[in-house]
């Protein structure tokens, strides 16, 4: 039989429900709140009463609380997502809350809510998420490859990056055995590694592994023991490629075994001493020279090895050295059984020191005597050099300093080319002298050298190699002779046997003249002074001869002038100022003398020369030149075609090239080139032509030290190309 209760049996229930029980109106003021408020969050039920209770709503979970109750059915029982209440000390509790709308109920007239604490719940899901997240980065997010064994060794779970170091996807992984990855001669140390896993104890081991397509990669794995509850679950590693570091580990490895390599050829004694003079590298040549075992005092204090060091300068040095951490090089004598002198050089290093030294007794003993030698060589009027096996020099005499005007420090540790030889010394010389040092025989050579003062000097060499007893080369001798005075001398002669060559070849040119252009008109005006004396002064026939005989004399003062004229040619050439001349300014100066010319004919006209282009030389002489070849162009154009005249400079490796082309007559020039530039040598009888330009010109060239070149074939016209070697600007 179904009891009626009192309100205060309903209040006593609703009171001590773990859930809180509230009743709202539509604004959301609470009309009623069960006791159990005060428990779960610290209220009492009158301080709520006419509380709106939007405003103990999180902000954040209000927006989803607002749109719920839009939503509201009557008498329909709806379940809100979790929110946040604030409590009275100023917290929040997760409350986990049904709504139903009792609004039309005359007994509640409002909104039915039915709250459940579940803040402890929601917190600890929280912490779990949390983890799990935390750990799900771990596993999936680290750079290295991340993965899960089960207790059979098969792979459970591989990260992105096992992909990257394996080749294998995430599929082929699943239920593999670890095995299948390593490298046959890795599965012992690897069973070995597992065995303490799964022994409960964390290990590192690096194995190769074969990926996918056959390749192989060296792996650092960290492999530790899954527990849950107490029991063993499974193993989970961390695998890093350590592939590239390997190979720098193997190939400073190799390094250092080169480096061994290397310190052991070294011929002469060398070794090295840690912090507490400890041998930690011997050469087998130290170990031979100090007659001991190269392996036994590796570790030992040399010192102790060699007590006689500490009392020699040696010792000290070697302090000064680890402590000061500056290279010394000194000379000492080591008293072995018998006193040897060292050249001895000690190092300071990260961990010591290093010690090389080389046995120069034998280059001592040498010095000695060529000391006592160059007192002898020291008085000879000639240079004498004494040079090492590199040709560098050791020592000097006065005469050498006197004829070079160097000191004998300054020449030191030089070799004499490097010194001596200077820009006008033939390379071909220079080249062959070094050819002859490396015949290691001795040999002699004359070559242009140069004083300290810049002025030129002629030594005749006489270089002699001087061997050890073993065969070895140590030095050279070199004695230098001055022969300056005989190299000008023989350079005068030169001159003068090409000046009597030239001299020669005018006095040919004038036999010529003599013999045809003055014999011919000194002929004619003898036979004609006698034919006058036997004709009557009033006749004709005497007023003919007459004026033949006035031709005659006057193509003889012809003849004459010209001779005078190439005369002065080549005396102004000898002495003549040379200025600063541009050829642009020459050329166009020859063109405006002969512009109407040039216009007459309707000659194309075609310059090629840049505005600086100038060279020190005689204006006169370059005018005369470029004068007389384009006029030759002129007179000897050909009628059929218009005549193109090209000027044009460029430069050379001696000064200027200037270059005059036509398109004219032509010539041949197997036929002409024997007389092309000799006097009164005319090659077209058809056009008037005195047979004296050219001859000017090749007279003009040579005064300015250079040279002309003809290149021409008939009806192709002629290249007239004039080598001037004055210096340029």
């Amino acid at each position: 039989m179904m009891q009626n209760h009192s309100r205060e049996f309903y209040r006593a229930i609703i009171g001590n429900s773990m859930d809180l029980i509230a009743v709202m109106d539509e604004e959301g003021n609470y009309s009623f709140i069960g006791d159990s408020v005060t428990a779960i969050l610290g209220y009492e039920p009158k301080e709520l009463l006419g509380v709106n209770a939007f405003s103990l709503i999180h902000p954040k979970d209000l927006p989803a609380v607002q749109a719920m109750l839009e939503n509201l059915q009557p008498l329909k029982p709806t379940v809100f997502p979790l929110l946040r209440f604030k409590t009275k000390d100023g917290g929040w509790r997760w409350l986990e809350s049904t709504l139903c709308d009792m609004l039309q109920n005359e007994h509640v007239q409002g909104i039915l809510v039915t709250s459940h604490d579940v803040t402890e719940a929601t917190e600890l899901a929280y912490q779990n998420d949390f983890h799990q997240a935390y750990y799900r980065s771990l596993f999936f997010e680290h750079p290295d490859t991340v993965f899960t064994l089960n207790l059979h060794g098969e792979f459970q779970q591989v990260n992105k990056h096992g992909q990257t170091l394996t080749g294998y996807t995430e599929s082929e992984f699943l239920r593999t055995s670890y095995t299948t990855l390593v490298h046959p001669d890795f599965l012992e140390i690897t069973e070995k590694a597992m065995q303490k896993v799964w022994a409960g104890e964390a290990h590192t081991i690096e194995v190769c592994i074969i990926t996918q397509q056959g390749g192989l990669k060296n792996i650092s794995v960290s492999i530790m023991p899954i527990y849950f509850r107490g029991k063993l679950q499974g193993a989970q590693g961390i695998a890093k490629d350590v592939t590239e570091t390997v190979k720098a580990q193997q190939l400073i490895q190799e390094q250092a075994q080169q480096l061994n390599n290397i310190l052991e050829s070294i011929t002469e004694p060398f070794y090295a001493l840690d912090s507490s003079w400890r041998f930690t590298f011997v050469s087998s040549a130290y170990a031979s020279y100090m007659g001991l075992d190269q392996t036994a005092i590796v570790g030992q204090v040399i010192w102790e090895v060699l007590p006689g060091l500490v009392t020699t300068k040696f010792y000290k040095v070697c302090h000064e050295v680890a402590e000061q951490k500056i290279s010394a090089h000194f000379e000492t004598i080591y008293e072995a059984p018998e006193p040897r002198t060292l050249q001895v050089s000690v190092y300071p290093s990260t961990a010591g020191i290093a010690v090389h030294f080389i046995d120069i007794t034998e280059r001592k003993n040498l010095q000695s005597k060529l000391e006592k030698l160059s007192l002898v060589a020291s008085k000879t009027v000639n240079g004498i050099v004494i040079m090492d096996a590199d040709s560098r020099i050791e020592w000097v005499n006065d005469g050498f300093c006197r004829l070079t005007g160097y000191s004998r420090d300054e020449v030191l540790g030089l070799k004499p080319s490097d010194i001596l030889q200077g820009p006008d010394t033939d390379p071909k010389v220079s080249k062959r002298i070094l050819e002859k040092y490396k015949t290691l025989e001795p040999f002699s050579e004359e070559v242009l050298n140069y004083r300290k003062s810049g002025e030129k000097l002629w030594f005749y060499i006489d270089v002699t190699p001087i061997f050890d007893q073993e065969g070895k080369l140590v030095n050279y001798i070199a004695i230098e002779t001055d022969i300056t005075e005989k190299k000008e001398a023989e350079a005068k002669l030169v001159k003068l046997a090409d000046d009597l060559y030239k001299h020669n070849l005018d006095l040919q040119q004038f036999t010529y003249i003599i013999s045809h252009n003055l014999r011919a008109p000194v002929a004619n005006a003898l036979g004609l002074t006698q034919l006058m004396n036997k004709l009557p002064k009033d006749s004709a026939t005497y007023h003919t001869a007459l004026q033949k005989l006035q031709g005659s004399i006057q193509q003889l003062d012809t003849v004459v002038k010209d001779i005078n004229h190439i005369l002065s040619l080549r005396d102004s050439g000898r002495v003549s100022t040379r200025e600063q001349v541009s050829l642009a300014q020459v050329c166009q100066d020859v063109l405006d003398h002969l512009g109407e010319e040039i216009q007459h004919i309707g000659a194309n006209i075609k310059i090629d020369i840049a505005p600086e282009h100038c060279l020190l030389s005689i204006r006169a002489y370059l005018y005369s030149i470029l004068y007389n070849l384009v006029t030759n162009s002129l007179k000897y154009r050909s009628e059929k075609r218009q005549l193109t005249l090209t000027i044009a400079t460029e430069r050379d490796k001696r000064g200027y090239v200037l270059t005059v082309r036509d398109n004219g007559l032509g010539m041949e020039m197997h036929l002409v080139q024997n007389h092309l530039f000799q006097l009164y040598k005319r090659f077209h009888p058809n056009i008037y032509g005195k047979g004296i330009g050219l001859f000017l010109v090749k007279t003009q060239v040579q005064a300015l030290s250079g040279k002309i070149e003809v290149e021409s074939a008939p009806e192709a016209g002629t290249t007239f190309k004039v080598y001037l070697g004055a210096k340029h600007v």
